[in-house]
């Protein structure tokens, strides 16, 4: 089976978001090829054939005789660790990102609007494809301008099936701003993939809800997809640790530190006697002043830097619980529903529970509380009482993390993911050739 990739990101696995590509296709008996819209080089060991377009190459099409597009060359040992470093993009890229944190809705527009008017070099874009011969098409994204028209694009260069993944709200209206230019921009998404859906054979996505809603509105076929974990090893209960150790480990943004902070008034109110559950926040990001005074170390929350992958796997070693949060203000409640971290698998594996702290419509929150996998919250008001019924009976965290292991083991294994994925391959790829 040869599978054509088309991404935004290059598949990169020292960059941030790719690596479920990875974990999706490793082992995975099939050829593949990717065509990217990023300036990064690629860093992996399953695909081998690349095919470049990124935002410099668009901004010249505009105002020279050059045309987006390149193939790219698989990159030498000696070059491969110059290609870790790709997050830390330069140029035209990365000034649209720094310019993004200011003006986010403006920015986003204007690199709409150079996706969509900029040339392609089709003839160089069209050998790749021809070379390559995909059987089948596979779009994991989060829906835009941009990549709709490349989908619409090399569409009509191969008569493979489409597949599509989104693990995000692409274009609903189920959102809140103040904005007149969000709304023009999200209505003219709401069109655009109006557009493209019947160029789609199957979409993949995270949520129960958003699956059954594409299925009713555009009457596609969808089903749900998630990430695999390592279950190889036999589950094994550790005593549980005094005090009670909690941990979260990864962004504080969309006011998720917030919901942070509320955990954290409530240990201040458990440990007024004695310090019997803490909790360790590892993340790299900057903290403002706010942050600072509502995470410390009195709320017995201790914040502990970044640490890299191997690391985490200690950190999860040594602690009891794992944190799942989400921020339950209206806006990012919105923003994050149809979200489903590709970290819940991870904290399956982790030997910890999982505590899951979000709306009660978030997919992730569905997810865990439907398989009894977490303890799950879905309101502030209620974190002092879960948390005071955890110290009360700790032997709920050994149930848990044996309940948590049990949904990664019957759910997400690497067997059982892949398995899915070539199914659904096979079956489109059988129904184009009709």
């Amino acid at each position: 089976m040869k599978i054509l990739l088309i991404t935004a990101e290059e598949w990169n696995d020292y960059v941030y978001g790719n690596g479920v590509l990875t974990n999706w296709f490793t082992d995975f008996d099939a050829e593949f090829a990717q065509i990217y819209t990023s300036p990064g080089l690629p860093n992996n060991r399953v695909c081998h054939k690349y095919f470049q377009i990124d935002e410099r190459q668009m901004v010249k099409s505009l105002y020279s005789s050059c045309k987006a597009g390149r193939k790219v060359e698989i990159p030498t040992n000696t070059e491969q660790g110059t290609t870790k470093s790709n997050a830390q993009r330069q140029g035209i890229y990365g000034l649209f990102k720094k310019l993004s944190m200011w003006m986010h809705t403006p920015v986003v527009m204007l690199q709409d609007l150079i996706w969509v008017t900029g040339r392609y070099d089709k003839k160089t874009l069209r050998l790749f494809i021809e070379e390559f011969k995909p059987d089948v098409v596979f779009c994991p994204q989060l829906g835009n301008p941009k990549m709709w028209r490349l989908e619409r694009l090399i569409k009509g260069m191969t008569s493979a099936p489409f597949v599509v993944f989104t693990g995000d709200d692409e274009a609903s209206y189920q959102q809140i701003s103040y904005s007149p230019l969000f709304w023009l921009r999200r209505w003219y998404c709401h069109r655009s993939l109006k557009n493209n859906i019947g160029i789609f054979s199957h979409y993949f996505m995270h949520s129960v809800e958003q699956a059954q809603y594409y299925t009713c509105k555009y009457g596609i076929p969808t089903s749900t997809l998630y990430k695999c974990g390592d279950f190889s090893t036999d589950f094994v209960s550790k005593p549980v640790g005094k005090p009670i150790r909690l941990v979260y480990a990864g962004r504080l943004y969309c006011n998720r530190w917030k919901t942070l902070a509320e955990i954290g008034k409530a240990l201040h109110e458990i440990n007024k006697n004695g310090e019997r559950m803490i909790l360790d926040i590892y993340t790299q990001e900057a903290m403002t002043e706010e942050q600072r005074k509502a995470l410390c170390s009195e709320n017995s929350v201790y914040m502990k830097g970044s640490v890299n992958p191997k690391q985490l796997k200690d950190v999860y070693c040594n602690a009891d619980i794992a944190l799942h949060v989400e921020s339950m203000d209206k806006k990012n409640r919105l923003a994050t529903r149809v979200s489903f971290s590709t970290k819940i698998i991870d904290l399956m594996t982790s030997s910890c529970a999982i505590l899951a702290v979000c709306w009660n419509r978030h997919c992730g929150y569905q997810y865990l509380h439907n398989n009894d996998a977490a303890f799950c919250v879905d309101d502030y008001n209620n974190i002092l009482s879960m948390l005071q019924r955890i110290v009360d009976n700790s032997t709920l965290v050994q149930k848990y993390a044996r309940k948590a292991y049990e949904c990664g083991l019957k759910n997400h294994t690497r067997e059982k993911i892949q398995k899915q994925i070539r199914d659904k391959f096979e079956e489109v790829i059988a129904h184009a050739k009709r």
